[in-house]
């Protein structure tokens, strides 16, 4: 299932693989699925997505891979439990991204997991995992990319609809491994990296704007338990 683990070569990326006819049908019906309930095939399919336009024999080789996979974990579920009553609920974001993942631009991808959250309760609402559009220089601005990513359209939405849902105001808690970058969104100041002010300096003043605001809490987790991880990087 890792799109990247089988060997590229230049030949191979000259010619056209011979699944790109129905490589689209394929693929946006396994990300329906991954969408659903299989939050574990979002990081391989939506990886392979980027390539329909310049489709491959070693995409082929990439596709028929994640297929087996897919065929040798069909008992697999997503499970989410609830405990708690909905007064003590609270929603949860991790955000997580990887450094320069991706060969060919040097770009990084970014994940984001949603979840319903309380002492007994863990229960998955919605999962994303995407390429960024800009370049990173560090793990620092990757993961400040990817929290103001997942913030602004994935935690800020959903406050509206759980706030309705619940009748009360909802804490929405976004979990961050990397240390330096808590710190950084919550100073707001970068005098390690002065060239973000022309870079990424937008996206770091809107999450510092939104965090003093109480829109959310920022919290440091474990790398361990850092539940976006599956999103960023491919696995064997």
């Amino acid at each position: 299932q890792d799109p990247q683990g089988c060997a590229d070569n230049g030949k191979e990326s000259e010619e056209v693989g011979k699944l790109h006819k129905c490589a689209a049908s394929v693929l946006m019906t396994i990300m329906f699925c991954a969408r659903l309930a299989r939050h574990d095939l979002l990081r391989p399919t939506s990886h392979l997505a980027t390539y329909l336009h310049k489709w491959t024999p070693l995409c082929d080789k990439k596709l028929h891979r994640l297929m087996c996979y897919i065929k040798s974990s069909l008992e697999d579920r997503a499970v989410g439990f609830v405990g708690d009553p909905i007064s003590e609920l609270w929603l949860a974001l991790f955000a997580d991204a990887d450094f320069a993942g991706d060969r060919e631009g040097s770009k990084s991808t970014g994940g984001g997991f949603l979840v319903l959250m309380g002492k007994n309760t863990f229960f998955p609402l919605t999962a994303i995992s995407k390429k960024h559009g800009c370049t990173s220089n560090s793990t620092v601005e990757a993961e400040i990319v990817t929290l103001n990513s997942v913030v602004r359209t994935v935690g800020i939405p959903s406050l509206d609809l759980w706030e309705k849902i619940m009748g009360r105001t909802v804490e929405l808690v976004c979990y961050e491994d990397n240390q330096a970058t808590a710190k950084i969104v919550r100073s707001g100041k970068f005098k390690a990296m002065r060239h973000v002010k022309r870079t990424h300096g937008v996206q770091l003043s809107f999450l510092t704007e939104q965090l003093k605001a109480g829109t959310f809490t920022l919290e440091d987790c474990h790398t361990r338990v850092m539940c976006a991880d599956i999103f960023t990087k491919h696995f064997t």
